[in-house]
Order: C-alpha cells, then sequence, then structure tokens
C-alpha cells in the first residue's frame, strides 16, 4: 500500500506542475504576488528571505518560491516528523531531480529563519578559494553550499513538528536546479 501511495503522490505532484518553472511563484519585496501568481505564506516568505539574505551576502540573485518544490517538501517533512529524524528518506521519488537540505531543531518549535541559519552557518567552514569545507567530521558544507549555489533559482520548503516531541521541528527545503555538482564551486 505504500508504495501505492508513494506512486499516487509522485504522479500527482508530476500532474501539478510539468516542470519546476512552472510554478515558480514570483514574489515583490513585500510579498505580494508577480504574474498572476498567489501570494505565499508568512512561514514561505520567512524561508525565502532568509535564503535571499544569504544569497546577497555571496553577491548572488535572489531565489523564487516555487509551489512544487514546496508540496514535495512538505511530504518529505511530514514523512521525517513520524521518525522525528532527518536521516535521509531512501528512494524518494524526486531525488536528483531537485537538491535538498534537511533539519532538525529541538528544544522549541524552530522559525524557518533558524533552518536557513543553521544551513548557512556551515559557511564559516567552506573555502571558496580552494573549494574545500574543512568541517569537522560529522559535519559538511553541503547545505551551505546548496543554499548558495549559483545556478539554483528557485526554492520551496515544507516544515513539520514532530508527532513524539511538539517541541521539535523538521524542516526541507527542496531548490531547482539542484547544487553541489562534484568539482564545481557554488558560486
Amino acid at each position: 500500500m505504500s508504495v501505492f501511495l508513494s506512486f499516487v503522490a509522485i504522479i500527482s505532484l508530476a500532474l501539478a506542475s510539468l516542470s519546476p518553472q512552472a510554478s515558480a511563484a514570483g514574489v515583490a519585496e513585500n510579498g505580494s504576488s508577480t504574474a498572476g501568481r498567489p501570494t505565499i505564506g508568512n512561514y514561505q516568505r520567512q524561508f525565502l528571505q532568509a535564503h535571499n539574505e544569504a544569497r546577497a551576502a555571496a553577491g548572488l540573485p535572489p531565489l523564487t518560491w516555487n509551489m512544487t518544490l514546496q508540496l514535495d517538501s512538505k511530504r518529505y517533512a511530514n514523512e521525517l516528523r513520524i521518525r522525528c529524524s532527518t536521516r535521509p528518506l531512501y528512494a524518494w521519488g524526486t531525488d536528483g531531480i531537485y537538491g535538498r537540505n534537511l533539519y532538525k531543531g529541538t528544544d522549541k518549535r524552530r522559525t524557518p529563519a533558524e533552518a536557513v541559519a543553521a544551513w548557512v552557518s556551515e559557511g564559516h567552514w567552506y573555502d571558496l578559494k580552494n573549494n574545500r569545507c574543512t568541517a569537522p567530521e560529522d559535519q559538511s558544507c553541503d547545505e551551505y553550499k546548496q543554499v548558495v549555489w549559483r545556478a539554483t533559482t528557485q526554492v520551496g520548503c515544507g516544515r513539520h513538528f514532530c508527532r513524539a516531541s511538539f517541541n521539535t521541528t523538521v524542516a526541507v527545503c527542496e531548490y531547482y536546479p539542484p547544487g553541489n555538482r562534484n568539482g564545481q564551486r557554488p558560486y
């Protein structure tokens, strides 16, 4: 039954938009929609603003919000909240199609800005000149690099509170086109 539901969800996602470009929501600085797209909500705006602040600090253009990526991210986050874990799910239908960052915050309900800040904080370990990560063995620079990947133009995120602990937040952001290409600099 689980395989069937996954298949139905993937087909529904594909039908919702034939490509991520088709559901990119143009959002003005004040949060109003552009090009006739719907206005995004507060938590989506917080995710988008935090991403775009990090990108601006690196001299990169802003991302736009993508409803297809949001839908897939919310579904992924919903699965993570069941186990209250950020261990990646295997055989997710969009693996390799989108880039993905995972976050788990404990002790209180975390905001979208806190999730993005955790990924961006990895940037202090990234050596752009040598395209090298100097993070400790149990850390990485991958989430930071995905946030600031120059070729990425769209983001969509979802967040849920864990079933077992309502003070634990899991968040997922997906990116299109995906970043973290081996041997390439993010910007």
